[in-house]
């Protein structure tokens, strides 16, 4: 008999982690009990007294252009789209809305952010997430995403379909001003 996580419903494959969180006792996966083990109101019963907690690679990319140097922070990407944004973001924007004849303020108001994130992002002070740069791309007809070299960590899918304690619960701190 294959164990499951009653958070995610992921088979456990190293040692379950049996918690009790509010009088309810539940089997967690290491991955699991690594984000619930230290909320106030979870007491470990058994498993592993150290949970282990893996740290994140991150990587620190330096860009550079005539307008200065920007730094952006590259964390794993879970489930992550297959795209970044090109280097020279910065000048296609500009000059793409230029050519349209719109202000700043205007493509600010059609894509939904404030004037002084796109002046920023004009600038290469702020690079884009995807889903902006999708905006942006659509609304001044030009494009901003290549393929990422390097995808990134896939997720394991939950065995089952059915639904989980993680589906219906969140666990929340208690305010710190109790106690």
């Amino acid at each position: 008999m294959v164990l499951t996580c009653d958070v995610c419903g992921a088979p456990i494959e190293s040692e379950p982690v049996i918690v009790e969180i509010d009088g309810a006792v539940l089997t967690l996966c290491q991955r699991c009990a690594r984000k619930y083990v230290g909320v106030k109101g979870v007491k470990v019963i058994k498993g592993p007294s150290q949970v282990q907690v893996t740290q994140q690679p991150m990587t620190i990319v330096r860009h550079e252009s005539r307008r200065g140097v920007t730094y952006r922070i590259n964390k794993p990407r879970v489930n992550a789209d297959k795209y970044e944004v090109i280097d020279n973001y910065a000048e296609l924007i500009r000059e793409a809305r230029e050519s349209l004849g719109m202000s700043r303020d205007v493509l600010a108001k059609v894509i939904g952010v404030k004037e002084s994130i796109l002046k920023r992002i004009e600038d290469g002070q702020l690079i884009p997430d995807i889903e902006l740069a999708r905006k942006l791309e659509k609304v001044l007809g030009i494009s901003l995403l290549k393929e990422a070299e390097d995808v990134g960590m896939e997720t394991q899918k939950p065995v089952s379909k059915s639904l989980t304690l993680g589906d219906v619960v969140t666990l929340r701190e208690k305010n710190k001003e109790r106690q």
